[in-house]
């Protein structure tokens, strides 16, 4: 009686551990995937063969090899890819995929294998370089209207206080031009606020104008730091501390990207593009005045001077999780996730980190 009551025992353990078996085998489908791909370096890299490498892509192969998979890489760009994992044309897809809530209302994820975050690049100039584009910078911009609104104002003003004062006040001369003169004066130390004192209107009608002229260049002055704040942030990127610091630029990205959702988040101004390498010929052209992609991206293109020398900022402006995407309930998930999670405890793994994102592959 008790035998036969071990070897149920054992033939339910038996039935089961297949069924599980089974069950996992079921969620991998019997067929050829189609994965979409896009060159995104280090994570992506099409070699001239036609070979797809990269941190993302050899990181895929060691967890599709272990699961079974066949498949064959589609290349699109990152909002096509989008589209087809939302519309079922694609399985699933590599590239550096940040998993966000926007995206996660239409797709799936697996578990992140990778966190790293956004950055922006500016092209790196010298010193000269930087002090004739700030003078430009400041000769071009809004600041230099109001300047010329608070030279003709102080004009205009001064000339004002000398009609009110000249026949009572000896501090400002009836000759025009002496006259004149002293209340442009006057009018230039009231509005910095310095404050000399030497010369002060006297009359009714002189103090009425002061009042006025204190009011009005307050403002104006006002108005001239905030423009000259704006247009010192675009000209000296460097000073960028957070995303407010971007919102007087025109920042370039890749469309589809989560920087693209950073962007309109954040209410940047920014224009998009179909790859990196436009963008960053955009940047050249000086059609933006920075770019933004995951700071491994920045940091590939300008390790190998991508048509200028970029200068990658320090400032990380969002987080990203980076994951394998995949249509909405996939049964691919569940096995992709236990693949990745074995694979993310390996050397592989870290050898695959070494390899591609500390800079010692090419990828040409």
């Amino acid at each position: 009686m008790v035998g036969r009551v071990v070897l149920g025992l054992f033939l339910a353990a038996v039935g089961s551990a297949s069924a599980i078996g089974q069950g996992a085998s079921a969620a991998v489908p019997d067929r050829e995937l189609v994965v979409g791909v896009f060159e995104a370096p280090p994570f992506a890299i099409k070699r001239p063969s036609g070979e797809w490498r990269g941190f993302t892509v050899d990181l895929w192969k060691q967890v599709a090899g272990e699961i079974g998979l066949r498949y064959r890489l589609a290349e699109k760009n990152e909002a096509e890819i989008l589209q087809g994992l939302a519309d079922g044309s694609l399985d699933a897809a590599v590239g550096p995929f940040a998993a966000t809530m926007e995206r996660e209302q239409v797709i799936d994820f697996s578990h992140t294998y990778l966190t790293t975050g956004l950055s922006i690049a500016v092209p790196r100039r010298s010193r000269t370089e930087r002090l004739v584009n700030l003078f430009r910078t400041l000769a071009t911009s809004g600041a230099a209207h109001i300047i010329g609104a608070i030279a003709l104002l102080s004009l205009l003003f001064g000339a004002a206080v000398w009609l009110a004062e000249r026949r009572h006040n000896p501090q400002f001369p009836a000759r025009p031009a002496p006259g004149i003169g002293s209340g442009v004066w006057w009018a230039g130390v009231t509005t910095t606020g310095v404050g000399y004192g030497d010369k002060v209107p006297i009359t009714l009608h002189g103090r009425l104008i002061a009042i006025t002229w204190m009011l009005v260049s307050l403002v104006l002055f006002v108005l001239v730091t905030a423009s000259l704040t704006a247009t010192l942030a675009v000209a000296e990127f460097e000073q960028t501390r957070d995303v407010d610091s971007l919102r007087h630029a025109v920042v370039g990205t890749l469309a589809g990207s989560a920087s693209a959702d950073y962007l309109r988040r954040s209410q940047v101004p920014h224009r998009l593009y179909p790859s990196y390498r436009i963008a960053i010929e955009a940047l050249n052209a000086k059609k933006v005045d920075a770019i933004m992609f995951g700071e491994e991206i920045l940091r590939y293109y300008a390790a190998r001077g991508a048509g200028s020398d970029l200068q990658v900022l320090p400032q990380i402006f969002m987080s990203e999780h980076l994951a394998f995407p995949l249509p909405d309930s996939s049964t691919l998930r569940v096995p992709i996730n236990r693949a990745l999670r074995r694979a993310l405890a390996t050397t592989r793994y870290r050898d695959l980190r070494d390899q591609y994102l500390a800079g010692e592959e090419s990828g040409e």
